[in-house]
């Protein structure tokens, strides 16, 4: 931590930001601090969840605490009382002050701490005044109106009427000043008129009162969970869409859609999206898929347009009498969208997913192990025992890192006559470690010996001998001749180290490609069916140094992964029979993706012997199903039925960002940076 280390700095490129401490929002907060403080910017987030099980109706309301530029989290629980002693007109309200009270105990420390600063010891060693602010706040519709003091059918952000919630138009903002002048005046018995026109309910003490550099109506961030992938997408475009289609239509198309690794379109809605746009084109007019349409960028300007576009357009749902109106909460929210991402970051830092997922370690686990009596005190002592061990743990661990660093200088010291070779040796190994593998096999193939005929029969490799001999040939001038008789040693999969993506920060990504042919069902267990992946693969390097993206990339289906034997000659990588596609074109006008289809020769699959050091990564493909699904199409024969095919942008954000180019100038300037 240091001195501005959280002063929001905007990623210039694309104008995108990708976490708290890098959003706009933050330069005006921290001029107004002293010279030399830093910002420590809060994140809060809350959720009531039921903790019993077919029976009882035992609650709790956690609250989670995290800084914005680390991921220790602090638990609290909030009480959720049953209020029997209030009438049912008051008890709603009650329980809104309840949470209020709570809340402001529980934050009473930030009030002094806000205003005044905080020395605290850096990462470095020195001492640095902090100032710890609300920066975020993480939580569901609902409990954003709860926050904010307003009814449910208004929206937590702005003072839009609730029968206007379908217009584009934004409203104003609300805000905290008059918002607490409204609270004062009806507390003190006026009955203002914003009290009844922006539908503020009576805490007179709500909880962010007194927190300093605060904007309460600002820090909620967008529910990607409820608004977006169960809100606006699942219950309200795909019930459109299946309106328009049919139930079974729609289920047929979701059954025949290729397999991809990590994506099961048949439980969550976020997955759904990835294969969705493939899903019901063909089977839905131009002027549907106009309003669905949202592929273009990631930046905020073709948020915006895409947002503007649907509002175009929307009215095709009524022509179709699929909706009659659009005054739908969750589409108002999407306006919030842009100023919540240019005040806080992106919105995946703040999903209300990640709460929902601590209920189960923090809430559940402990409830659990509570005898179901006085729970909440037997929760928070579970937590902090709980704690004391995560502490020690990462105490022991801290300690054998400094232990092993020592070891480490003392064994590299250069005056030991009894190491001569140390400098050499870790010269070699610095220079190792700077080179890391860009695929990865078994260090033993697991299938020995394979026959041509099996690779024919089980692989579908019906041109195996004449790809590897022309792959020799061009190898050799005089290549041993491959035939018949001859036995390879196979992979079932290669591990794909993808290329460095900014929009995925540091961390190592890897895609597998599989070449598994079908098992048969034996006795009483089933059996599988064969899964060849395909990958886009390197066909012009010179392309795709100079260009990056998808220039110079080629789709292709991966049948075998195999050793060359010896006396074919030494090759340093392992060889893939691949069957290609046809080359990239221009993407279809209608959906923005590509439609490719596989190549043939002489009335025969393409099909050639590579390295697999050309595979660059795997790929998904979307069978084109026409206005009516063909029978018979199934996700495990869809690859080899379906005629064409869309190359799918949407089924990985490595994926979307490389089919779009849209990291072309940033990954083009990370590698000038780590060659220089």
């Amino acid at each position: 931590m240091c001195p501005n280390a959280f002063i929001p700095q905007v990623t210039a490129m694309i104008g995108f930001t990708t976490r708290c401490g890098r959003a706009t929002g933050w330069w005006d907060t921290q001029t107004k601090l002293p010279d030399g403080a830093a910002i420590a910017p809060l994140i809060l987030a809350s959720d009531k969840t039921q903790l019993s099980q077919f029976q009882g109706d035992k609650k709790a309301w956690p609250v989670y605490l995290t800084l914005g530029n680390i991921s220790k989290e602090i638990r609290r629980y909030l009480p959720v009382p049953k209020l029997h002693c209030y009438s049912d007109a008051t008890r709603s309200l009650a329980g809104y002050r309840i949470f209020h009270y709570c809340m402001g105990r529980i934050l009473a420390s930030l009030v002094e701490a806000g205003k005044a600063g905080v020395q605290m010891v850096c990462a470095d060693g020195l001492t640095r005044l902090i100032f710890p602010i609300l920066a975020a706040y993480v939580a569901d519709y609902p409990e954003q109106c709860l926050i904010s003091c307003c009814m449910e059918n208004r929206c937590p952000r702005c003072t839009v009427d609730p029968n206007d919630r379908g217009d584009p138009t934004p409203s104003p903002n609300r805000d905290m000043p008059s918002t607490l002048e409204t609270l004062d005046a009806h507390e003190r018995g006026y009955e203002p008129e914003t009290f009844t026109k922006d539908g503020i309910r009576a805490i007179y003490k709500p909880f962010w009162r007194d927190l300093p550099h605060c904007d309460i109506f600002g820090c909620f961030t967008p529910d990607l969970l409820h608004q977006l992938h169960k809100g606006f997408f699942k219950d309200h475009i795909v019930k459109w869409c299946t309106d328009l289609i049919g139930k079974n239509e729609l289920d047929a198309r979701f059954k025949a859609m290729s397999g991809y690794r990590a994506c099961d379109t048949s439980q969550r809605a976020s997955q759904m999206q990835r294969v969705f746009l493939g899903i019901i084109a063909g089977a839905v007019n131009e002027d549907v898929l106009t309003v669905l349409q949202m592929q273009t960028s990631t930046t905020l300007a073709a948020l915006k347009a895409c947002l503007a576009t649907f509002h175009r357009f929307k009215d095709i749902f009524i022509k179709y009498e699929i909706r009659k109106h659009f005054n739908i909460p969750k589409i108002h929210a999407l306006l919030h969208y842009f100023a919540s991402i240019q005040a806080l970051g992106s919105n995946d830092g703040y999903n209300s997913e990640s709460p929902e997922r601590l209920h189960i370690d923090f809430a559940k686990d402990a409830f659990r192990a509570s005898n179901k009596k006085d729970y909440h005190e037997q929760m928070a002592l579970w937590l902090q025992r709980r704690e004391a061990m995560w502490q020690r743990e990462a105490y022991i661990t801290w300690l054998s890192a400094q232990q092993q660093t020592m070891d480490e200088k003392l064994s590299n010291d250069p005056n030991d006559p009894n190491d001569l070779d140390t400098n050499n040796q870790t010269s070699a190994h610095d220079a190792s470690s700077m080179t890391r593998a860009s695929y990865h096999v078994a260090k033993t193939p697991p299938l020995r010996g394979v026959t041509v005929s099996h690779l024919i029969a089980n692989f579908a490799a019906t041109s195996f001998i004449p790809a590897l001999t022309s792959f020799l040939q061009q190898q050799q001038s005089h290549p041993l001749l491959p035939n018949m008789s001859d036995r390879f040693d196979l992979y079932k999969q290669i591990i794909i180290t993808l290329p460095s993506n900014t929009f995925l920060g540091s961390q190592i990504m890897t895609d597998r490609i599989r070449t598994s042919p079908a098992v048969p069902p034996r006795g009483r267990k089933a059996g599988l069916p064969g899964v060849f992946d395909t990958a886009l693969i390197v066909d012009d390097p010179i392309e795709y140094r100079s260009r990056g993206g998808l220039a110079g990339l080629r789709v292709a289906q991966v049948r075998v992964i195999f050793l060359l034997p010896e006396y074919f000659g030494v090759h340093p990588h392992p060889l893939a029979y691949v069957e290609w596609f046809t080359s990239l074109g221009a993407p279809d006008p209608q959906t923005g993706m590509y439609v490719i289809n596989r190549s043939t020769r002489q009335h025969q699959p393409n099909s050639a012997i590579i390295s697999t050091a050309r595979i660059v990564r795997g790929c998904h493909l979307m069978g084109q199903f026409g206005r009516t699904i063909a029978k018979g199409w199934t996700t495990d024969n869809i690859l080899e039925n379906a005629k064409n095919f869309y190359l799918n942008p949407y089924i990985h954000v490595d994926t979307f960002t490389t089919v779009t180019s849209l990291n072309r100038l940033e990954i083009q300037i990370s590698l000038e940076y780590e060659l220089c």
